[in-house]
């Protein structure tokens, strides 16, 4: 990756709103990307690897923990940022052990998103596969 290059992020979200406001906030300092559901998502990461993806653990078919499985075993390194609902925090530990990298919850607080993100991608990384 070019050292000018602009980092990569994948939200991931079955909901359009959360996407928008998350898109909207993020889009001036990383090349943004969404998905509505985990198919979306993989096909995402396939075509693209994003450096991190912000992941929903409450979704339709395919939860954010199934995900994430998937995200690893396609590129352990790619950061994977959990969104929980205060009710899942049982999932967020369990997606922890599975690899990610951390997790948020609703609402979201912006300064904390943007520190995770900061500190993700100030940490030194593999190259890409």
């Amino acid at each position: 990756m070019v050292d000018n290059a602009r980092a990569r992020l994948l939200i991931v979200d079955d909901e359009p709103l959360i996407l928008e406001v998350l898109s909207e906030h993020f889009k001036t300092d990383y090349d943004v990307e969404t998905a509505l559901n985990g198919a979306d998502a993989l096909g995402a990461i396939l075509r693209a690897r994003p450096d991190v993806v912000m992941l929903d653990i409450n979704m339709p078919r395919m939860n954010g923990v199934e995900v994430l499985k998937d995200i690893k075993q396609i590129d352990e390194s790619i950061a994977v940022i959990m969104v929980t609902a205060n009710e899942q925090i049982s999932m967020a530990a369990e997606a922890l052990k599975h690899g990610a990298f951390g997790y948020v919850p609703k609402p979201f607080d912006f300064r904390y998103l943007d520190h995770m993100l900061a500190t993700i991608l100030d940490r030194p990384r593999p190259p890409r596969r």
